[in-house]
């Protein structure tokens, strides 16, 4: 992916946020589960996907709402927790579910390279633990049983026979047979390579948008400084507390936490829902349900308004 620099990415905003409305956390979850619920009854219905595949898409919504309440739980203790620190890490997965979303949206066949591509790495670790295990006299019984369950991944996950032994050539470097020609699994995109698989347009452009604010929840997933830092100073029992005052920790924390972590997991399901409105042109309480929570989320964060400004309120269909 080319470099994403801030000139290029930056959404220049005309009009503010309004200061006055006050984000409220219990609201927000509703609105995130009428979202999510009103996407599943949709993917129930006939449209562009299979129906295994809009199962998956269905998997994808429900765990991000499980994510959400994670993040709520996390969130509980508070500015005196270092604990609180880690839904930032939480968060990152709403995004990823975004991103992972906006490709099943760009094309069908995503949804097959992501199923295929958990198979491949499933494999792989199965074939791990066999090398590792087969001087075991238990090894046997055990890994027949967890072969059982790949072949079983393997036949629903329509992996074909080439596939398979493609993917031992290359871990294990068995010859292939005669006649049979490689067929690699290909990887499913993380969030910086999805976007060199969005073709331009208003979605790219969003992606684009947001790649910073993932890179920067990455830091609490990856354990760098920010994330140590992080942890100090919601510590009460650490030196780094003292340089601030408790209302400047508490700001702190309200803002770059508990704002954050919410902003970013009810925009990233309100979002995924617009995104699949254009299969469902119909679907009068799954349109309702994204414009609800877009008129929360376009009004109280900057992030929000740039989003709707950029993609959503096209696809909801508002002019102006």
């Amino acid at each position: 992916m080319a470099k994403l620099r801030v000139k290029d990415i930056a959404y220049r905003h005309t009009q503010d946020i309004d200061l006055t409305r006050v984000a409220q956390s219990k609201e927000w979850d509703k609105l995130a589960n009428v979202c999510v619920l009103k996407a599943t009854n949709a993917l129930k219905n006939p449209g562009v996907y299979t129906g295994p595949q809009s199962d998956h898409v269905s998997d994808v919504f429900l765990a991000m709402q499980i994510t959400q309440r994670t993040i709520r739980r996390v969130l509980e203790p508070g500015m005196d927790d270092p604990t609180s620190v880690d839904a930032l890490a939480l968060a990152r997965l709403q995004l990823e579910g975004l991103y992972t979303l906006c490709l099943f949206t760009q094309e069908p066949g995503w949804i097959d390279v992501y199923v295929q591509d958990y198979w491949r790495k499933r494999y792989v670790l199965y074939l791990l633990a066999r090398e590792e295990m087969k001087d075991l006299p238990r090894s046997q019984n055990s890994n027949t049983e967890a072969l059982d369950a790949i072949e079983g991944l393997r036949q629903v996950f329509a992996i074909t026979h080439a596939q398979q032994l493609t993917v031992e050539h290359e871990e294990l470097g068995t010859p292939l047979p005669v006649g049979v020609t490689p067929d690699p699994i290909p990887s499913f995109p993380t969030p910086g390579r999805a976007i060199a698989r969005i073709p331009p347009g208003d979605k790219r452009r969003m992606l684009e948008r947001l790649y910073p604010e993932y890179v920067h929840l990455c830091s609490f997933a990856h354990g760098l400084p920010m994330a140590n830092l992080y942890k100090n100073l919601f510590n009460d029992r650490s030196p780094h507390r003292a340089l601030m005052t408790v209302g400047d920790v508490q700001k702190k924390f309200e803002q770059e936490v508990l704002g954050l972590c919410y902003i970013v997991s009810n925009l990233s399901i309100a979002q995924a829902t617009a995104e699949i409105i254009p299969f469902y042109p119909d679907d009068v309480e799954l349109r309702a349900a994204a414009t609800q929570s877009w008129n929360e989320m376009s009004e109280t964060n900057l992030i929000g308004k740039a989003m709707w400004n950029i993609r959503t309120k096209a696809l909801l269909g508002v002019i102006g």
